[in-house]
C-alpha cells in the first residue's frame, strides 16, 4: 500500500508540468525511445544515456538501465499557481516549480564523465529538457548527441489543441494516458540506484560526510 501511495503522489506532483507538447532539439539529433534502446543494446562501449530529470523523478518513477542522472533543472520548494510570477516569467503549472535556470554545473559534470566523441543519449520526462540539454552539449563541443523525443513518460494522449474541448465534453478527461514515450513502448525501467550513476556532486557530498 505504501509503495502505491508513493507512486500516486509522485504522479500527482509531476502531472501538471507535462501538459504541453514536447520541444525538439535544434542542434542535437532527435531520436525515438526505440532508436535509443537499439543504440544502447548494439554498442555499449561508447554509448551512454544521460537522464536529465530531477532526482525524485529518476528515483521514484524509475529510469532506463545504465542511465546516468545529471539533472538539467532542479526541483525547488517554491510552490506557485499556474500563471503566477516565477523566474521572471509565469509559472507553467500549479505546484512546486523546477529551477528557473539550468543546472550551472551540468556541462562541467558531463565533461568530467564523458569524452567529446562519445555517443550521448539524453532523456527526460517528456522531451523538453532533453532537447535543451542536448543542444547545450552540442554547443559545449560534444560531437555525437541525441535527444530522445517524448522522453520516459511520453506526450499526452490528447493533442494540446484539443485539451479544452476534451475537458469540457469528454467523460474520460483526466484519466491520464500518454503515448510514444519509453514506458509506452514497454522498454525496461529500473528503480535500483547504482552509486556510479547518480549525480556526482551528491556522491561526493555523501562520501565527505562519512
Amino acid at each position: 500500500m505504501r509503495k502505491i501511495l508513493v507512486v500516486l503522489l509522485a504522479f500527482s506532483l509531476l502531472a501538471a508540468p507535462l501538459a504541453a507538447a514536447a520541444r525538439t532539439a535544434q542542434k542535437a539529433k532527435t531520436i525515438t525511445p526505440l532508436e535509443a534502446w537499439e543504440m544502447m543494446s548494439q554498442d555499449a562501449r561508447d554509448t551512454f544515456m544521460i537522464d536529465v530529470r530531477p532526482r525524485h523523478m529518476y528515483t521514484l518513477l524509475g529510469h532506463p538501465p545504465r542511465a546516468y542522472n545529471i539533472p538539467w533543472r532542479f526541483l525547488t520548494t517554491d510552490f506557485q499557481v499556474e500563471g503566477g510570477a516565477y523566474g521572471g516569467g509565469a509559472a507553467e503549472y500549479t505546484g512546486y516549480q523546477l529551477s528557473a535556470e539550468p543546472n550551472p554545473n551540468f556541462i562541467g559534470v558531463v565533461t568530467s564523465l564523458f569524452k567529446p566523441g562519445d555517443r550521448l543519449i539524453v532523456i527526460c520526462q517528456n522531451g523538453d529538457q532533453a532537447a535543451d540539454a542536448a543542444d547545450a552539449l552540442v554547443e559545449a563541443g560534444f560531437k555525437n548527441v541525441h535527444a530522445v523525443r517524448h522522453g520516459v513518460m511520453g506526450e499526452p494522449f490528447i493533442p494540446a489543441d484539443e485539451q479544452k474541448l476534451a475537458q469540457k465534453f469528454s467523460p474520460h478527461y483526466g484519466q491520464g494516458g500518454r503515448v510514444n514515450g519509453w514506458v509506452y513502448w514497454g522498454l525496461p525501467l529500473v528503480r535500483s540506484i547504482e552509486p556510479r550513476l547518480i549525480y556526482p556532486p551528491d556522491l561526493k557530498k555523501m562520501q565527505s560526510t562519512q
